[in-house]
Formats: C-alpha cells, structure tokens, sequence
C-alpha cells in the first residue's frame, strides 16, 4: 500500500486534517485516476454495510422463557460450579499474564511508535494480508 491509498482512505474515514482534505479533494479534481482511485474505495467501503435485521419469530420471547423456568427447576451438579470456578480463576490468570509487559524493549518500543493506529490503516493492513 503506497502513502496516496493511505490517505485516500483516511478521507474516506474522516480521519485527515480538514486542510489536508482540501488539498486531496484538490488533487483529486486535477487528476481523474486518482478521484477514480477514491471513488472505488469509496464503494467498496459502502458495500461492507450490514444487512438489516430480521425481525424476531412470533413466540420467540414465550419459548425462551418457558425453557429458562425448565432449566431454573433442576439443580446444577456440584461438579459444574466447581468447574465455572475453576474456569473463572483460570481465565482472571490468564487475563492478568496477557496484560503483563516485561521491562520496556528499545527495538519494540520504537515499532510501536510508528503505528498509526487509524482506522484507515488497519483496514489496508489487513487487505495487504490478504492478498495472495
């Protein structure tokens, strides 16, 4: 992905400086590729809208009441909330091992520093890895 594409999608999103907006909308009137370049991201974003809801299925609500009442009457095994336990425990380990951070590393500090972070860019990121 070149800088131009970057910043395409940049003013796609909304996520450039409104006078670097005008000088790209500038370009882009002096140079049909490029508003074409745009105009085909542009699309190609709309077209990732969700399709509208389904409307829920008459009784739906009833029927998952009457299954939750079903389900509230039998006891849960001892065995199970051991287990929810032990999961619970588990997972605040794991959850806290995955936020820890050795001491600061130079090398990786100064790649985290030129990450954008924009919604732009992790969207051409992850096009770039899709390409074959």
């Amino acid at each position: 992905m070149n800088r131009m594409e970057l910043d395409l999608m940049r003013l796609l999103h909304g996520e450039m400086p409104e006078e670097r907006a005008r000088e790209l909308r500038a370009q882009m009137e002096r140079e049909p590729a490029l508003a074409e370049e745009y105009r085909r991201l542009q699309e190609s974003w709309e077209g990732l809208a969700l399709p509208p809801a389904a409307p829920v299925p008459p009784g739906f609500a009833q029927r998952v009441a009457a299954h939750a009442r079903t389900e509230q009457s039998a006891p849960t095994p001892g065995w199970v909330r051991a287990a929810a336990a032990l999961a619970l425990i588990l997972g605040t380990a794991v959850g806290v091992g995955v936020g820890w951070t050795p001491a600061a590393d130079p090398v990786h500090e100064e790649e985290l520093s030129t990450v954008d972070g924009s919604l732009a860019e992790s969207y051409l990121t992850t096009l770039e890895d899709l390409e074959p």
